[in-house]
């Protein structure tokens, strides 16, 4: 019995093994999540995630997606990626950004409802310039992307578009 158990405990730590090292292997080319040097800041320590995975449905399909933030060790920068659960590939969502910026920067998740956007918080004319609603309203899971204890936008699941937008939350 105790040889049985000793092979149940190597099967599941060989198994987790394998399954990291997949889910590794499932990242874009030539990206991977950061290592805790570059996500050393204590305040992240708020977070299980260190503020550098978020996980809902944002696209309303009923599946789970995963948001993070992924390093390209060759170009040194970091960007927002999305696994979308119906599709099992990422995208980069916004753009690519410069090492220094991740210290400061997180992203966690935002769940459906009614939130005021940084127009209809009053922060300044150019944040209503191009049309911005003075509410998002959201029916999915959303991404908050923020600098800590900064400004911080909302990246959302774009149902007519098939795609993420972002709206600024605040400056």
């Amino acid at each position: 019995m105790r040889n049985d158990l000793a092979k149940l405990v190597v099967l599941i730590f060989v198994a987790a093994e394998f399954q990291s090292v997949v889910a590794a292997q499932n990242l874009p080319r030539g990206w991977r999540r950061a290592n805790k040097t570059e996500a050393s800041e204590t305040w992240r320590d708020k977070s299980p995630t260190r503020f550098l995975a978020a996980k809902g449905d944002f696209d309303g399909d009923g599946k789970p997606d995963v948001a993070e933030f992924l390093i390209n060790p060759t170009r040194k920068r970091w960007a927002l990626f999305v696994e979308l659960g119906s599709a099992s590939n990422w995208q980069r969502v916004g753009d690519e950004n410069e090492m220094q910026w991740l210290g400061g920067m997180g992203i966690k998740l935002v769940k459906p409802g009614k939130y005021a956007t940084a127009c209809g918080k009053g922060y300044g004319e150019e944040f209503c310039a191009h049309g911005e609603p003075k509410f998002l309203r959201l029916s999915t899971d959303a991404i908050d992307l923020f600098k800590e204890g900064s400004a911080d936008s909302i990246a959302y699941w774009d149902q007519k578009r098939n795609t993420f937008r972002f709206i600024d939350m605040s400056d």
